[in-house]
């Protein structure tokens, strides 16, 4: 990603998610790192558009899945993304990305 080989996108579901323990923990420098690499990289952070709501809405409803993987799924394919990587959840077959878990066993 740093090296502009590949593109990285989530939304803005993720900053929601990776704050939860610092700010609970009052641990402001850490808050902080997590929003520069959300915020100031290479990496793509897209905010929760009504095209993304609504494709996160429909993708919910055809495959039952938890909203913020909706979202981040939907955000993914707004950019145009290949492959979605999720960590350790297992999500349906989604047509047009192809869903990799990083925790999965080789």
């Amino acid at each position: 990603m740093d090296k502009g080989i590949f593109m990285v996108v989530t939304s803005t579901v993720t900053l929601l998610e990776v704050l939860v323990h610092p700010l609970r923990s009052n641990n402001t420098e850490l808050a902080a790192e997590y929003r520069d690499i959300l915020l100031n990289s290479r990496l793509m952070t897209l905010e929760v558009s009504n095209a993304i709501a609504e494709q996160a809405a429909q993708i919910r409803a055809t495959h039952n899945i938890r909203r913020p993987d909706a979202i981040k799924l939907s955000a993914a394919l707004e950019a145009g993304a290949n492959h979605f990587f999720t960590n350790g959840i297992r999500l349906p077959e989604i047509p047009s990305i192809q869903s990799l878990s990083l925790d999965a066993r080789v």
